[in-house]
């Protein structure tokens, strides 16, 4: 058999290197991918994403906002109105401090639960790092808990959620009632959130058929 030409010699060392540099670049790009992904600014959380804030700062109220950002725990955090109102002076870098008509919001967590909560009204207020809703509260989650209450308030920077004023609900095991509820993450990397109820807690616990 003829000896390989130089060519061919050539061609079997770049395949050879090509084998041992594609699979190291790979886990490379991945790495980058994972690291980019995970690097989240806590200060950036509150965004207003769909609100001219000079059109505000001059008109005394605007239609349809929308607000979203990350939390510190890594949830997606999503609230919408059908209008909003500057309280007091507004300034673009600056915290700001609002009503809303008809707020609704969304947590989705990294494990691909959901809690979503809606109110007739609601108060922004990013000095106090929350948003106050009243009147017709309802938090619902893809676990399956429908809850009613007076109050609701959501922190902006962090996963926690607080319902006040009575709880009345639904949920998986049954008709549930308690003076208070609290939406926090879980601990320890599960991406999931814990629910917890407070004060005359109350549950009818209703089998399935």
């Amino acid at each position: 058999m003829p000896p390989p030409s130089r060519m061919t010699t050539a061609r079997m060392s770049l395949f050879r290197l090509l084998r041992l540099v594609l699979p190291l670049g790979a886990l490379v790009l991945l790495s980058t991918v994972f690291l980019v992904s995970r690097s989240i600014d806590p200060q950036r959380a509150v965004e207003l994403a769909d609100m001219d804030v000079t059109e505000l700062a001059r008109e005394p109220r605007i239609g349809t906002a929308r607000i979203a950002g990350v939390t510190r725990e890594d949830t997606a955090l999503m609230i919408e109105a059908e209008s909003v109102r500057s309280l007091g002076d507004l300034q673009q870098s600056g915290p700001v401090h609002l009503t809303l008509t008809a707020p609704n919001g969304a947590l989705n967590f990294p494990s691909g639960r959901v809690a979503q909560f809606r109110s007739d009204t609601g108060v922004l207020d990013q000095t106090r790092d929350q948003i106050v809703m009243r009147g017709g509260v309802l938090l619902e989650t893809s676990d399956g808990y429908r809850l009613a209450m007076s109050e609701l308030i959501s922190r902006l920077q962090s996963t926690h959620v607080t319902g006040l004023g009575g709880i009345e609900g639904d949920g998986p095991a049954g008709s549930i009632s308690a003076d208070r509820v609290e939406l926090t993450a879980k601990t320890g990397g599960s991406g999931g959130y814990l629910l917890a109820f407070s004060g005359n807690v109350r549950l009818i616990y209703l089998p399935e058929d």
